[in-house]
């Protein structure tokens, strides 16, 4: 059970974010308010209130950001990104979640469990909790622009993750405690985190994967700035890389290191060209997976084996969930528009959902997995996008870096389900360099245009000039 403890951090939060702000630019504070909160709350308590989302570790600092941003900071940043691809994949979600209540009124009968239908009142929750899901895509567009707007984000990732390293190496010596110690309770089974004769550090992320993912998402952050020649710390910075990524095997998240391995190659040994085109292909194989599979065309078996010559426990763990994917998936393929909706209805009775892939097509059907993972796609379209246009070696990098990073977080989802607020705040920030420089800029000269047109003025007339 929770202590005073757990009540005050997520209580405290919102006062912490409102320091952040008054104290800091909005890059930073968006930063510390979104991560902190992620990196140090507590996992598994919320607040629920009747009718709408809970308020927890994701929510909180998520609304918070947008209170700081738009009402602090004055930044004048919108709900919904302004136009664009982006906007119209989460009208698309939303639409959707109108479709899986009303196609799911029916309650669930089976012999062992019974589960309501969805009422219209879940119309209103769902859409709430997709909407402060996606939010961080929004402020990641709107704040994020330019190439130093990237550097201060990795910076800040390497920071958070030296500082947080101190907390992983404590749970690598003294076994996963700290959770437990500050807030009361242990979030997970325990024996999820006992891995070869040790175990792995859980520290408040509540799982040794979602530890091992950010210590990735550190470690390809410190390769990108490293890449450009930009001092990490005080050290050189080869010690600063060889610590990280001894943090990551160190940590034991299997799949973790295998994408850690291929982020460093990428980054440190291909060329720019070859490492977006890369980024690219990763994500097309995990945004077009689930096809694969109902067409049985993706190489299952044969991944399992090349797994069992390396760790058999690993091969065992991933044949594990790729029989429970199969048997989910036969069950998402019933509702394959809309999906089941939450509460369960898109589980088997003994059923364990791992990929969050299989989590969404489940729960919201082809519309939602197309609107979610589309977004997903998006950052590394624009990525791609933006690629093409630069010349300068340094702005290369720093696209192709943060475009690899966020390809093989996006290939994680799906064999785990590690998505949080940092994941899409990093895909909203890479979509950012891209979108403000035409998007939005498209949206602004339309505003223009319609201004000038209303005020009976024309470009030709020296008002309302667009450029």
């Amino acid at each position: 059970m929770a202590n005073i403890v757990a009540y005050l951090a997520l209580s405290l939060w919102p006062l912490v974010a409102i320091w952040l702000y008054k104290r800091k630019e909005v890059i930073p504070a968006t930063f510390w308010t979104i991560v902190g909160g992620h990196l140090f709350l507590p996992i598994g308590f919320e607040f629920d209130f009747p009718l709408i989302p809970v308020f927890d570790k994701r929510t909180v600092p998520t609304i918070m950001a947008y209170i700081g941003c738009k009402y602090i900071s004055k930044t004048p940043i919108t709900l919904l990104p302004p136009a664009g691809l982006e906007r119209k994949l989460m009208l698309l979600l939303f639409l959707g979640a109108i479709g899986t209540v009303m196609s799911n009124r029916d309650a669930i009968v089976e012999v062992d469990r019974y589960l309501p239908g969805l009422g219209y009142h879940d119309i209103f929750s769902v859409i709430m909790a997709q909407f402060i899901l996606l939010l961080p895509i929004t402020l990641g567009l709107q704040i994020i622009r330019t190439p130093d707007d990237q550097i201060k984000l990795f910076k800040l990732l390497v920071a958070a993750g030296l500082i947080y390293s101190i907390f992983i190496i404590f749970e690598l010596r003294m076994s996963p405690q700290l959770h437990k110690w500050v807030y009361g309770y242990f979030p997970y089974m325990w024996g999820q985190h006992e891995r070869y004769g040790g175990f792995r550090p859980v520290v408040f992320l509540g799982h040794g994967l979602w530890v091992s993912i950010f210590i990735l998402t550190v470690l390809s952050s410190a390769l990108t700035l490293s890449k450009i020649k930009l001092k990490l710390t005080k050290q050189p910075n080869f010690i600063v890389l060889g610590y990280l990524f001894l943090l990551l095997i160190f940590a034991k998240g299997f799949g973790a290191t295998i994408l850690g391995i291929v982020v460093f190659l990428s980054i440190t040994f291909l060329s720019v060209q070859l490492s977006n085109r890369l980024a690219l292909l990763i994500t097309l194989v995990a945004v077009t997976y689930p096809l694969l599979c109902v067409f049985n065309l993706f190489p299952h078996d044969y991944l399992i084996e090349n797994i069992q010559l390396i760790d058999s426990a690993q091969a065992g763990s991933l044949q594990f969930r790729f029989g429970h994917e199969a048997a989910l998936l036969d069950r998402a393929l019933e509702k394959i528009v809309f999906g089941w909706g939450a509460w369960g209805r898109n589980r088997l009775p003994d059923s364990v959902v791992d990929g969050y892939w299989i989590s969404v097509i489940g729960m919201y059907g082809t519309v939602g997995f197309v609107a979610i993972f589309g977004l997903m796609l998006s950052g590394i379209l624009r990525a791609t996008a933006v690629f093409k246009t630069l010349t300068n070696n340094r702005d290369r990098v720093l696209i192709t870096g943060h475009a690899m990073l966020v390809s093989v977080l996006i290939l994680d989802q799906v064999p785990n389900h590690s998505e949080n607020p940092l994941f899409w705040f990093l895909i909203g920030s890479l979509a950012g360099r891209h979108y403000y420089s035409v998007v939005a800029k498209k949206e602004a000269t339309s505003i223009s245009v319609s201004s000038a047109s209303n005020n009976g003025a024309s470009p030709g007339n020296g008002a309302g000039t667009v450029s």
